[in-house]
């Protein structure tokens, strides 16, 4: 077999491999969606990945969400300077958080704190044979281990984004305002005219998807974790990078499909 040959049959088990891995994903996720109607049973185990998610995720959002706005802030500033348009600065700010930076940033930080953190513990659990443990005692592990957190993941993200974009809407407004001498209510009056019910839309639908998401390759991962004590520390790598390239299709995915035609009609 010349090179060719066999670079072309190592791409097409390559690609078969991908296949069956989102096959397995589909189904995994079907199984996993179809456990929601058991999540009252398990409504304990929620509430403690909400606050897992949510709550102990609130510091880091916070802080992200206020340098970010404040460089906002002050480069949107700087650059509608350039051509007298300084009181653009509010609504780019809340144009630019609340489509694109919120949802995105959230799910970036989620991924990165407690992404991580599901994927390695669901594996420490599968590699030390405790999930086995929950099957012989019948205990469903989806039920137990996997719906709450994907479940928590898309309410808590959502919440976590809405945070982020007003902490960096009042960032950018006291960078633009009390830094650079913008008036405040020029700028209150065209984030007021820019964020409307479509960049809600854009934000809430947006950050659902990708906490959605997130959850779910966490889980995955962790749930099919082989080869003892490695395959935590390679469950949790994968889970970080397949989780921000799918962040990042489905933001693209997400922003080709939603809707534009109220900000042209301000125009």
């Amino acid at each position: 077999m010349n090179p060719s040959e066999n670079l072309q049959e190592k791409l097409r088990e390559k690609f078969k491999d991908y296949l069956i891995s989102l096959g397995d994903f589909s189904i995994f996720n079907w199984i996993a969606i179809r456990k929601v109607k058991t999540l009252w049973k398990r409504r304990g185990l929620f509430v403690k990945h909400c606050e897992s998610i949510g709550v102990s995720s609130l510091g880091i959002i916070v802080l992200s969400g206020a340098f970010m706005g404040g460089v906002l802030g002050y480069q949107l500033y700087e650059s509608f300077a350039m051509f007298g348009a300084q009181a653009l600065v509010g609504g780019s700010v809340g144009v630019a958080l609340f489509r694109e930076m919120a949802p995105v940033f959230a799910a970036v930080m989620v991924i990165g704190r407690s992404g991580a953190a599901m994927a390695a513990e669901i594996a420490t659990m599968r590699v030390s044979e405790q999930v086995d443990a929950l099957e012989v005692m019948a205990v469903d592990p989806m039920e137990y281990l996997v719906t709450p957190r994907i479940m928590a993941g898309f309410l808590m993200v959502p919440l976590l984004a809405m945070v982020f974009a007003c902490v960096g809407s009042v960032a950018s407004a006291g960078v633009a305002c009390g830094v650079m001498g913008l008036d405040g209510s020029i700028y209150w009056q065209q984030f007021a005219r820019w964020v409307d019910a479509e960049e809600m839309v854009h934000i809430l639908l947006k950050s659902s998807v990708f906490g959605l998401c997130l959850s779910s390759i966490a889980c995955f991962f962790g749930f099919y974790a082989q080869g003892g004590a490695g395959a935590v520390g390679r469950a949790t790598r994968v889970t970080v990078v397949v989780s921000l390239l799918v962040v990042l299709m489905f933001d693209y995915i997400l922003t080709s499909l939603l809707p534009y035609r109220t900000t042209m009609l301000k125009i």
